[in-house]
């Protein structure tokens, strides 16, 4: 089997049967929500765009986990942050790492490097993907089990490598957003190749944007409410996505060099703003679902595909 024909296959008939009639199992009966929080600072933010990142300390780290770790903890959320690996390498960013696994929290792999995964060679992708979880567990002595694309970029020789290195679940697609070499998007969590289970972001056609917290902090909270509403009614399982500059402190004008950085790291917006808005968006959640750990979920989805695998 070639490799186009092999990537055409990562979802297959098995997934396309999954659980589509039921949602995965909640303590309460409610379809269930996970809390994500990808762990990407304002080095990596700069770095993915190409502006360069010329401080010695990361603020949209330093501050942006104390605030998250705080709030999860007034929600007594069990929450999965996704590390970028190389960032253990940088003792106060590696001290805060701890400080989350402390808490209870799952540790996840956002890759090594932030790298888009797309269009690497087979050695890149392993050391991306593979890399990350021996780097994660040498330092944390856990293994992670999820994975998540830096920028959403995965495809089929991705989800493979992802597989290979012996992650449960994958978390890095989208529905209405097409991943090269899969034939289907999952739109609830499954299988997506072999073993390795999909927990898809959520659906947000047919509004313009994710409604996830980093985009409605921007349009509004409205805009969030519209889209979770309209999410819920498929009774789907919910990936709610948080990203550092979420919770962060804005950074200083000294270190953002225009509208566009500003933007992209939220620093037009207050700190305080952005945490009071954030506790609005998590309490909404709360009342329409019932907040779970991710591993929970996949471990639901996995018995639910081998029931109607039976």
């Amino acid at each position: 089997m070639n490799a186009t024909t092999r990537g055409e296959q990562v979802v297959g008939e098995s997934a396309e049967r999954g659980s589509a009639d039921r949602p995965a199992d909640s303590s309460d009966g409610r379809v269930p929500a996970v809390v994500h929080l990808d762990l990407d600072g304002a080095r990596h933010i700069f770095r993915l765009r190409g502006w360069p990142w010329r401080a010695e300390t990361d603020p949209v780290f330093e501050t942006g986990v104390p605030r998250a770790l705080d709030m999860f903890d007034a929600f007594s959320i069990r929450a999965t942050f996704f590390l970028i690996a190389e960032d253990l390498d940088d003792p106060p960013k590696a001290a805060l790492v701890r400080e989350i696994a402390r808490r209870g929290h799952e540790i996840g792999s956002h890759s090594l490097t932030h790298s888009p995964l797309r269009g690497l060679s087979a050695d890149q992708l392993e050391r991306e993907v593979a890399g990350s979880r021996d780097r994660i567990h040498q330092e944390l002595g856990t293994m992670p089990a999820g994975f998540r694309a830096p920028f959403f970029s995965i495809d089929a020789p991705a989800v493979r490598a992802v597989a290979r290195a012996g992650y449960a679940y994958d978390t890095s697609m989208m529905p209405g957003r097409a991943v090269p070499g899969v034939r289907r998007v999952p739109d609830r969590p499954g299988p997506v190749h072999e073993d390795l289970i999909e927990v898809p972001l959520p659906a947000f056609r047919p509004l313009p944007y994710p409604f996830h917290p980093s985009y409605s902090l921007v349009l509004g909270v409205r805009y969030f409410d519209w889209g979770l509403a309209r999410f819920a009614r498929a009774g789907a399982p919910l990936v709610l996505l948080f990203h550092l500059i979420d919770f962060a402190e804005p950074l200083p004008s000294s270190m953002v060099g225009g509208w566009k950085q500003r933007l992209f790291t939220l620093s037009h917006i207050g700190g305080q703003r952005k945490l009071d808005a954030c506790r609005r968006m998590l309490d909404r959640v709360r009342r329409s679902f019932s907040i779970t750990q991710t591993t929970r979920v996949v471990d639901s989805a996995r018995s639910q595909h081998r029931e109607t695998s039976a």
